[in-house]
């Protein structure tokens, strides 16, 4: 082997080594978070109990956010559903037939927010506000839950 091979060897060893040691360390101080800040999967309309009906009408919702400081759109894809007690069938067609107004109330919420201010905010605390407003705005029942089957930034 030549001189600069042999260098090049050590220089990868050293850093295999290196990269070995700072995760070993990681692990065994508990710094190391495998998964945090991943998305928990919100359940399928069709896992909904007995006693709680799913209206998953809204469709996919293509929308983008408020520019940020530096003039940057961010564009979120959701579909959303709702979880409702018992098996309401005037609350359904109400729901039924509000659902391009919840579609454009869900539009609305998010093209009001930068990209920075939702992740913030927090999926939680954004399903809370966007259940309140959509109960402000139903008169024959109210929504238990709020699922998004999809939420993905795309940048």
């Amino acid at each position: 082997m030549t001189k600069i091979n042999k260098i090049l060897l050590l220089i990868i060893g050293a850093i295999l080594v290196l990269i070995i040691a700072v995760s070993a360390i990681a692990v065994c101080t508990k710094n190391a978070h495998p998964g945090e800040g991943l998305r928990h999967e919100d359940p399928l309309p069709d896992s909904v109990g007995r006693e709680k009906t799913a209206f998953n009408h809204i469709g996919q919702i293509r929308v983008f956010t408020k520019e940020d400081s530096a003039n940057q759109k961010s564009m979120i894809v959701l579909t959303p559903w709702f979880e409702y007690d018992g098996d309401d069938s005037a609350f359904f067609e109400e729901l039924d037939r509000k659902h391009l107004s919840l579609r454009a109330m869900i539009t609305s919420y998010f093209s009001r927010h930068t990209k920075q201010e939702l992740v913030t905010l927090g999926e939680s605390n954004i399903k809370t506000e966007l259940k309140e407003q959509i109960n402000e705005n139903l008169v024959l029942g109210k929504i238990s839950r709020l699922y998004f089957n999809d939420y993905l930034f795309l940048d």
